[in-house]
């Protein structure tokens, strides 16, 4: 049987009740936001229909940028189309994300610098939808002068609506 230390008592460090307050607090606060931004994320489309999206293209393949030492370049025709009972959903949180980012990085990737940030290289963004229920890419999707054949990767461009796990879309992404 263990000894009793200090009469018995042990005190609980804070970090440790607050660490167990955040992992239950998200639990317990997910039923009094039904108003918010992630209810509304999950909820049903107005029109009752099913949510569904489409790339324009089942695919798609782009040249490389140059060589290693140039700069990357922008793509063109990549858009995303959200759409419930075959209406457009406006104003929706989309998220695009790119398989085997990790392996893929100097190939093709987003790219986000708002301001005089210095330029960030990600794997994943999030778009509004337009009032057509549309997302265009290009202002964000990015190549690199690394073929994708050269990495043996097969990347592929992914879409599915912030607070949901379910994937909408998908088409492969490929620079030769």
């Amino acid at each position: 049987m263990p000894e009793s230390i200090d009469g018995g008592v042990r005190e609980v460090p804070r970090r440790a009740v607050l660490k167990g307050a955040g992992a239950l607090l998200p639990g317990l606060m997910l039923p009094v936001v039904a108003g918010g931004a992630a209810a509304a994320a999950a909820s049903p489309p107005p029109s009752g229909g099913a949510t569904q999206g489409v790339f324009s293209a089942g695919g798609y393949t782009w040249p490389v940028a140059g060589s290693p030492g140039r700069t990357a370049r922008g793509v063109s025709g990549v858009a995303f189309t959200l759409t419930a009972g075959h209406l457009p959903l406006a104003g929706r949180r989309v998220r695009f994300s790119i398989s085997e980012f990790h392996a893929v990085g100097r190939s093709v990737w987003f790219e986000a610098a708002p301001g005089r940030k210095p330029v960030r290289r990600l794997g994943y963004v999030d778009l509004d939808t337009d009032a057509a229920g549309v997302v265009q890419l290009d202002p964000w999707l990015r190549l690199g002068a690394v073929p994708t054949s050269a990495l043996g990767a097969r990347p592929v461009l992914r879409a599915q609506l912030v607070g949901s796990e379910t994937i909408l879309a998908s088409a492969r992404l490929s620079v030769v």
